[in-house]
């Protein structure tokens, strides 16, 4: 799920689930009046600060109908006063704080002189209504983001879902678009659009309802702290999305010609690529058949050799091999050493480790089981959490359990139950059905982020409750480790 979303309807409900699937912010309306159709378009005090109390910032636009289906009426200098005072009226309500922003709403691709410049009176007058205590946002096309901007009236560019629309395919080459919308996920029961972020705007006029604006932007990174990088599809006929780096993978499925991905890295020819913005990796497309559209091209992710983990008289050089997959967390890829079990459990994320479907095994997590005496040799369709974890402990220079079995690791280390911090490993048990071992990443409340090995087939992240179900499996913490 992406971490920005926007949605007419009320969130309340949904809040523990956002945010146990990655959500960070939500991006809800402010109208006049609601419609039969959308009866729970405009954000209410009380959503508001539910959302504040599940620890998820809000961010706003206003639309009524923004000049929906070219009513270009919607947008003049009288309708900007009185959809500002309106703003400006349920931003007191909800507790919105000055220095965020409030989005307004042109929702059709205008791109005739005349229209502009209806739009820019709409804008001029909406900038002079709020008096600078806002920043002010606009959504639509590039096109119409540009002008508004150029113009002094806005500073916030949020590129609607049709890249086809007037100025898009321009506006994301530059750095001036804070967020891209991505087009409506079917993702019953709650209908939402997906957002990226860009490197240049993280702060987008995000805050806290009853509390603060977002934090300071912090430029050159993409949401996750990545190098940032979106490229098209420039292959006539689509382009293949394979599982792994190479023409041997399985096929996911095929992108259209123009189809927009975010670039995680390299492996050889093939790029890593990110379908949602999410941070996660979807598969591999040929590097030759994409190109850059914004950014930077990250730097190149080592497919390190799979084999026999080195010992520990070789760790320097493990080290090194490893380093340039540093640069998925840090652009000083050359400072960045693997000290911790932690830092070469991160390194295996930026590897996208996933186990080979069929009869064959991802070499890498035979190599993870070689760590674990009882399962030397062992394929990948033998639970390898464990295994995952003794690997990571072993490279930063620790004794593991040189166990397969996830529960081993409750009595190993120090106890950190009382006192968790990022880094430190939480065992789970999967009661009748044995247990679960990872690395710490986030305290959620009732639910714990885990970075780990064989979640959902793969290296990734992941949360898991304290004490409950999740799908089939019921869950109980049963221990936390520090090295």
């Amino acid at each position: 799920m992406h971490r920005v979303i926007d949605t007419p309807w009320n969130t309340t409900r949904h809040l523990k689930a956002l945010r146990r699937g990655g959500v960070e912010t939500i991006i809800r309306y402010y109208n006049h009046q609601n419609s039969s159709s959308l009866n729970e378009k405009r954000v209410e005090k009380s959503e508001a600060k539910a959302i504040a109390e599940a620890g998820l910032s809000l961010a706003v636009v206003f639309q009524q109908r923004g000049g929906a289906k070219g009513n270009i009426a919607d947008l003049d200098a009288a309708s900007g006063r009185a959809d500002a005072m309106r703003a400006l009226e349920l931003a007191e309500r909800i507790g919105q704080p000055e220095g965020s922003a409030i989005y307004f709403a042109v929702d059709h691709d205008f791109y005739k002189s005349s229209h502009l410049a209806s739009i820019r009176d709409y804008f001029a007058a909406v900038a002079a209504q709020t008096g600078g205590a806002y920043r002010i946002g606009v959504y639509g096309s590039g096109l119409v983001g540009k002008t508004v901007r150029d113009a002094g009236y806005a500073d916030l560019i949020w590129l609607a879902a049709a890249t086809g629309w007037a100025g898009t395919r321009a506006m994301l080459q530059t750095g001036g678009w804070a967020l891209r919308q991505i087009w409506p996920a079917k993702s019953a029961p709650l209908p939402h659009d997906g957002n990226i972020l860009s490197p240049a705007w993280q702060n987008f006029g995000q805050f806290t309802p009853g509390g603060e604006a977002g934090p300071a932007e912090a430029a050159g990174f993409g949401p996750w702290g990545q190098p940032f990088a979106m490229m098209q599809v420039i292959a006539r006929n689509g382009l293949n999305l394979r599982r792994g780096p190479g023409s041997g993978y399985a096929v996911e499925k095929a992108l259209v010609q123009g189809a927009i991905v975010q670039a995680l890295g390299r492996h050889g020819d093939w790029v890593n690529v990110d379908l949602d913005g999410d941070g996660y990796s979807d598969g591999f497309m040929h590097g030759a058949y994409l190109q850059t559209v914004s950014g930077g091209f990250p730097a190149s992710v080592a497919h390190i050799a799979a084999g026999v983990p080195p010992k520990p008289e070789a760790l320097a050089e493990h080290r090194a091999a490893a380093q340039p997959a540093s640069a998925m967390y840090s652009m000083d890829a050359a400072n960045w050493d693997p000290q911790s079990p932690y830092d070469i459990a991160r390194a295996e994320l930026a590897l996208d480790v996933r186990e080979v479907p069929g009869p064959g095994s991802n070499p890498r997590i035979v190599m993870y089981h070689s760590t674990t005496n009882a399962w030397s040799g062992t394929d990948d369709s033998v639970a390898w959490c464990s295994s995952f974890v003794n690997y990571c402990v072993e490279q930063g220079g620790y004794s593991g359990t040189g166990s397969q079995r996830a529960l081993n690791w409750a009595d190993w280390g120090i106890d950190a139950f009382d006192a968790p911090r990022e880094g430190d490993i939480v065992v789970f048990e999967r009661v009748g059905k044995g247990g679960h071992v990872g690395f710490l990443i986030e305290d959620q409340g009732d639910y714990i982020s885990v970075l780990g090995g064989n979640q959902n087939n793969r290296v990734r992240i992941s949360s898991y409750p304290k004490d409950g179900r999740m799908g089939g499996t019921e869950y109980k913490l049963r221990a936390i480790r520090r090295a």
